[in-house]
């Protein structure tokens, strides 16, 4: 049974975490569609461990784990081609509604699989039922922690995630088959490392393959992940394209936006010399500063890998130092530098967290930090603002340009096809038309798009003044606190899609149905507090609180690590291990303590470790950042396996049915809800405050129902 429960901890946790990262990658993925995917997985093993628990003894282990184990890679194959049954355009983004559903679809049928497993295996045993649930909770967080760090590590750094799902494969039946005598042993342990070998060696044809079906009008360079994505170099005849998780990134030659990004600021202070360029420069940047002998070019970007597939593809001369490092994470230590006299920054389409990110106050701050005094800060975007502005490009302008008034004395905007933003804190942009086409022609090139003739039209007061009232139209700012920007950007994309369109102007035009949530959950909270069957009818209960309230703390702790410190994937696997850990740790404690209930310890934990967390998170400092967050999802952890073990022994000692499942599942329906409901809907509806505020309303409520259940039942 230990065997078993650690196996499924690695299955588990290794269905998930690869399952999201191809459905990201492969449907242009952000926060909006990411919690429903996390949803549609946490229902299925919920739904699984319901059913498996009703069903009984009788089920084989091993045929169930080798089922689940190679339908894993099976779907992330099946994940990668689904846009092919959307679209025939290359780059084009897959509809929200559409991306939902195949998402659904594709978490399914391994989340049922490893819910499923869950009662199985406790049924195996003829121990205590909570004898036999706690023992099976426990060896799977031990080997979700080991899986779960392992992932974290070598997952697109290492190997791609189609070779990590193929070695999953190979382990998780090795662990099952692997047993008996020295020999059977020995014999298993050699096939484990030989298919090991053989999925690592077969993945990167097998990737780019897959990428060639995907592709078929392009010729496939390269087939890559990093940390951050899926990446293909694509060319057709001279001309290349970088696609990120199905996007088009970038394209060579660019000359149009080369010259945007770098030659526009440059008008306004034709004396910089030390450039920053956060994004990609090799797709145009790099190649036209090596005609501006006078300027040092830097360029930050954290995929290490595309650095060097890129070398070997675009062969054209450049000028420019790459450091490869997460821009807020190297922006975030102390400067031993002078800083910059221009920063260039090309985030990308803010259409996830991640992304939006590098459009907040506290980032432009940092870049302030940076930029010598009379500097300048240039955003090239993709929006056209050229010949008019759609009702869903306004709220999008406006966030940003009101986010960079917070942060910069003056403000610039540029109409266009590429809509331009510079900002500084001097009176570099008071120039007249004339003052701008004397500058033009002093540059040693001769620009096509930043050219006289075309400027002439492009800044003509109509234009220039259409645009200003567009982004002024507005007070919403971006900030960590309250990421109002990806919804507005997914309400943008969905202007050709009428399901998608009304699916956001409700979560984001009529936010009053929120208050359905609470409602519900009072509700829930009245049904389990009846005098009769009281104290087992809230064991369930409390299983939904450790649900709902650990993973949102767990998704609020990533995303705020994320936004303070970088995507920084090798500290991103000590938070993960440190939460897994907590749960193995909370868990193995519980079991060698008698003192009941235990339930009343692990909601003062939860409730004092968020309180601590709301007060002390926005405060750390980066040297210390890793192990707050750290500590906070430990103690987490531990907290939700000592309510796990508190919430079992009511259930299942106070006369609870013998589904074995039925725990599990109500704890996995809560992170459900809170996979659903955290990042996705109610973190730029009501805010971290606000949220945070509502899981210690509910940690209250719960711990004022298990005083009430335990000590006023009949007796």
């Amino acid at each position: 049974m230990k065997r078993q429960g650690f196996a499924l901890g690695v299955l588990s946790i290794g269905g998930q975490v690869l399952l999201l990262r191809e459905l990201v990658s492969s449907l242009n993925g952000d926060e909006i569609f990411l919690g429903t995917a996390l949803f549609g997985w946490l229902v299925s093993v919920a739904a699984g461990a319901y059913i498996g628990g009703r069903i009984g003894r009788g089920i084989n282990l091993s045929r169930l784990f080798g089922l689940g184990a190679i339908l894993t890679p099976v779907m992330i194959i099946a994940a990668r081609l689904s846009p092919l049954a959307i679209t025939d355009f290359t780059g084009e983004i897959v509809p929200l509604s559409a991306a939902v559903a195949i998402s659904f679809a594709a978490m399914c049928p391994v989340g049922f699989i490893s819910g499923r497993l869950f009662p199985a295996i406790t049924q195996k045993i003829i121990y205590p039922a909570t004898e036999a649930i706690v023992t099976v909770y426990l060896f799977e967080g031990i080997g979700a922690f080991v899986g779960g760090v392992v992932i974290a590590l070598v997952a697109g750094e290492v190997v791609s995630t189609l070779a990590l799902a193929l070695c999953l494969t190979v382990v998780v039946i090795g662990m099952i088959l692997i047993g008996g005598s020295l020999f059977r042993i020995i014999a298993g342990v050699t096939v484990v490392v030989l298919g090991l070998a053989a999925a690592v060696s077969v993945a990167p044809g097998l990737d780019k393959r897959l990428d060639e079906m995907k592709y078929p009008s392009f010729e496939v360079l390269a087939s890559l992940d990093t940390h951050y994505g899926h990446q293909a170099i694509l060319r057709q005849e001279n001309s290349l394209a970088l696609m990120t998780d199905n996007e088009i990134e970038a394209v060579y030659p660019n000359p149009e936006g080369a010259e945007n990004a770098l030659l526009a600021p440059l008008i306004y202070y034709p004396e910089a010399r030390r450039i920053l360029y956060i994004g990609r420069p090799e797709f145009g940047v790099a190649q036209l500063a090596a005609q501006i002998p006078e300027i040092s070019l830097t360029a930050l970007d954290p995929r290490a890998k595309l650095t060097a597939v890129l070398a070997g593809v675009i062969p054209e001369k450049m000028q420019c130092t790459m450091i490869d490092d997460d821009p807020i994470a190297y922006l975030s230590r102390p400067t031993v530098l002078s800083g910059y006299d221009m920063i260039i920054l090309s985030p990308g389409e803010p259409d996830s967290y991640q992304t939006s990110r590098f459009l907040t106050v506290k980032f432009f701050s940092l870049i302030r930090k940076w930029l010598d005094d009379g500097g300048v800060l240039c955003i090239p975007t993709g929006y056209d603002t050229d010949r008019y502005i759609t009702s869903e490009q306004k709220p999008v302008l406006s966030i940003v340009y009101r986010t960079l008034t917070e942060s910069f004395a003056r403000v610039l905007v540029w109409p266009g096809t590429m809509t331009l933003y510079m900002a500084s804190d001097t009176g570099r942009f008071s120039l007249p038309y004339d003052s701008i086409a004397a500058r033009i022609a002093r540059l040693p090139i001769t620009p096509d798009y930043i050219s006289p003739d075309y400027l002439v039209d492009r800044l003509s007061p109509m234009k220039s003044e259409r645009l200003l009232a567009a982004v002024a139209d507005g007070s919403r700012i971006l900030t960590i606190q309250r990421p109002i920007l990806p919804h507005y950007q997914a309400l943008y994309r969905s202007k050709v899609n009428a399901l998608d369109r009304t699916l956001l102007t409700g979560v984001l035009d009529r936010p009053w149905w929120v208050l359905v949530i609470p409602l519900s959950i009072v509700g829930l909270f009245g049904w389990a507090i009846r005098r009769r069957g009281g104290l087992a009818r809230f064991g369930l209960f409390l299983y939904f609180t450790a649900g709902i309230v650990s993973l949102s703390l767990e998704l609020i702790s990533f995303y705020l690590y994320q936004s303070s410190a970088g995507s920084l994937y090798a500290e991103m696997a000590a938070l993960i291990g440190a939460f897994m850990l907590g749960m193995a740790a909370g868990t193995y404690y519980c079991r060698r303590v008698n003192d009941r209930p235990l339930e009343y310890l692990a909601l003062v934990m939860l409730l004092a470790a968020t309180l601590i967390f709301l007060a002390m998170y926005d405060g750390i400092g980066p040297d210390t950042l890793l192990y707050f967050h750290s500590c906070f999802l430990f103690v987490t952890a531990a907290a939700t396996a000592t309510l796990f073990v508190g919430a079992t022994n009511r259930y299942y000692q106070a006369g609870g049915n013998a589904n074995r499942g039925v725990g599990y599942a109500w704890e996995l329906a809560g992170s459900a809800l809170g996979a659903l409901l955290t990042l996705t809907i109610l973190l730029p509806i009501i805010g971290l405050t606000w949220l945070m505020i509502s899981l210690m309303a509910l940690i209250v409520l719960a711990l004022a129902g298990a005083v009430i259940s335990y000590h006023y039942r009949p007796t």
